[in-house]
């Protein structure tokens, strides 16, 4: 019995030291933005599903392409259709570890961290490091925000000659999240 009873609280306390902290949301606001001297358009998505594992310092992101919402309803079909094909490439994804030491349990503010990880982005996986703000606020929840550019070429996306001049080669994404805790 004693050997059972050990063994229990052995197995339990081995458990509760490997159990993390994992916070979940579905509506981070990402926004991309392409900017030329002849024409500047923009999309915002306010779906993107995030996943943050506190003790591991993991950060991750799902987001819809289809999800994404231009000003006129042309761009957003060309988007779809044309650039990013949504229907074989569904989602961008990322997925990359904190480098900075970061206290998740007392309100503070860290500007500058750096996040090193891969972007999967129609169909081509390719490393990327970004630069976030992370706030631990008051009521205990956790907001994020980071802003970065992308190359389409990198990402095998073709923009058409005829319209080069109006579409961006780099395209600047920002991402703005708030995880709950419970």
């Amino acid at each position: 019995m004693k050997k059972t009873t050990l063994f229990l609280i052995s197995f339990l306390a081995i458990n509760i030291g490997i159990a993390q902290e994992k916070l979940t949301t579905r509506t981070g606001k990402v926004i991309f933005q392409s900017e030329t001297a002849i024409e500047t358009f923009s999309a915002e998505n306010n779906q993107a599903a995030s996943i943050l594992l506190v003790d591991k310092k993991v950060i991750a992101f799902n987001v819809l392409l289809k999800s994404f919402k231009f000003e006129k309803a042309l761009m957003e079909d060309h988007f779809n259709e044309k650039y990013v094909n949504s229907d074989k490439y569904p989602a961008a994804k990322f997925k990359g570890s904190f480098t900075n030491e970061i206290n998740f349990k007392t309100p503070n503010t860290y500007k500058g961290v750096i996040i090193r990880g891969n972007m999967n982005f129609h169909g081509v996986t390719k490393p990327l490091t970004v630069i976030a703000d992370i706030k631990i606020n008051d009521d205990n929840s956790i907001s994020f925000l980071s802003t970065f550019k992308l190359n389409l070429e990198e990402y095998n996306i073709e923009i058409p000659s005829l319209v080069k001049d109006k579409i961006s080669p780099d395209v600047a994404v920002s991402i703005e999240t708030n995880y709950k805790r419970s």
